[in-house]
């Protein structure tokens, strides 16, 4: 990925600050902040927030240091106070209240986890229709191979809601976990392709075009408590 700016983050340490960086709540009012000076009803537009909450969020940032006072702008009557943050910010882990760097990543994108988990079961449910959706377990005599949630199966056709899903007329949705054993080149080059496969998609278009929620992840496996490594 491409990042915007290759300017030097500003390096977070007040644990005020880190705890607010740690709520998508909070770092959704800051977004619109980030490197330019905007004053607090643009920034609410722009955030889809209400005035009075990002003013709120505004008095938050102000008093742990995330944002400065940046000017005003005139307009007829009173001026604007605009509002700026720094184009790049770092939180250490060191200066989060969270006890592992497993929990600073979960406390980071949660929230995305959640809106992911929501849109994947609402699309599922348009997909299926009028068929009922449940949990498919099937085994075999290596035991698990296979646990999917989707409509009930049709013995005739057990492939066929997928075959949908993947059809022009099939919402644009798609759900898959499992374990690949591969040697480190092979893994490197799934990483890759991931990596670039996020690339090729990704748009600056806005208008005219329906939000996707896409995670895109490939990491070695660490064995559960209790489960040997491979």
């Amino acid at each position: 990925m491409t990042l915007p700016s290759r300017q030097r983050p500003v390096v977070v340490t007040d644990p005020q600050a880190a705890a607010l960086l740690l709520d998508a709540r909070a770092v959704r009012a800051l977004g619109p902040f980030l490197g330019r000076a905007l004053n607090a009803q643009a920034a609410a537009r722009e955030a889809g927030l209400p005035i009075s909450t990002l003013q709120y969020r505004v008095r938050q940032f102000l008093a742990c240091g995330l944002l400065r006072r940046a000017g005003l702008q005139p307009r007829a009557g009173r001026a604007m106070t605009l509002y700026e943050a720094p184009g790049a910010l770092f939180v250490p882990f060191a200066s989060t209240p969270l006890v592992s760097d497993t929990l600073l990543s979960a406390a980071s994108f949660g929230r995305w986890q959640a809106r992911l988990t929501r849109s994947i079961g609402a699309a599922w449910v348009q997909a299926a229709g009028q068929r009922r959706i449940g949990l498919h377990l099937i085994g075999s005599e290596q035991g698990l191979i296979s646990r999917n949630v989707e409509p009930e199966p049709d013995p005739e056709a057990p492939n066929s809601f997928f075959e949908y899903l993947l059809s022009d007329q099939g919402p644009a949705v798609w759900d898959s976990w499992g374990v690949l054993s591969l040697p480190p080149d092979q893994a490197k080059a799934l990483q890759r392709d991931l990596a670039a496969l996020m690339g090729r998609y990704r748009s600056v278009e806005t208008e005219g075009v329906t939000p996707h929620i896409v995670r895109v992840a490939i990491a070695p496996l660490v064995p559960e408590d209790g489960e040997a490594e491979q």
